[in-house]
C-alpha cells in the first residue's frame, strides 16, 4: 500500500512540474501569414456582385460608385460569415446574424458592421491589405474606392 501512495506522489509531482514547464516554454511561433493580396484585375469585378476569397476570408463588393473590400470575420464571435446570393445578405452561421452587402447589420447580435480592409489599385490591380481591419459603426460611401 505505501508503493501505491508513492507512486501517486510521483504521477502528481511530475504532472506539477510538467504542467508549469509547459506553461513557462515559449510556443512556437506559427507559420508567417500574408496580410497583402492581389484579389485580381479591376476588369475582373462585375458591379452589384460579391466575390468570395475564402483563403483570404475577404469579400470584395463593387458597386456602380466602386470597391470594398468585406471582412468575412463577424464581430460577434469571430464566424466566417458566408454570402447568399439568392438573398443578396451575408449570413453568419453561429447565431443566425444577417448583413447587408455592405456588410451593416440587418438582425442579430453583432455589435457592429463587419470590418473592411485597405484596399488599393495599382497598376489595374486590387491590392488587399488585411493587417489592420477598419472598424466602422455604419456604411459610408466615403468607404468605397473609386475605381474604372
Amino acid at each position: 500500500m505505501a508503493y501505491a501512495w508513492i507512486g501517486a506522489a510521483v504521477i502528481v509531482v511530475g504532472e506539477l512540474i510538467f504542467g508549469t514547464l509547459a506553461f513557462l516554454w515559449p510556443r512556437r511561433k506559427g507559420p508567417k501569414v500574408e496580410t497583402v493580396f492581389v484579389a485580381g484585375k479591376v476588369t475582373d469585378f462585375k458591379a452589384g456582385e460579391v466575390t468570395p476569397f475564402r483563403k483570404e476570408r475577404t469579400f470584395i463588393l463593387r458597386t456602380e460608385e466602386g470597391f470594398l473590400a468585406i471582412s468575412a470575420i463577424c464581430p460577434h464571435l469571430r464566424c466566417i460569415v458566408n454570402w447568399n446570393e439568392v438573398l443578396k445578405k451575408f449570413e453568419c452561421p453561429c447565431h443566425g446574424a444577417k448583413f447587408n452587402q455592405n456588410g451593416e447589420v440587418l438582425e442579430g447580435p453583432p455589435p457592429r458592421p463587419l470590418d473592411l480592409y485597405k484596399l488599393q489599385i495599382v497598376a489595374g490591380n486590387l491590392v488587399i491589405d488585411r493587417a489592420s481591419p477598419i472598424e466602422r459603426s455604419k456604411f459610408d460611401p466615403s468607404h468605397l474606392v473609386k475605381g474604372s
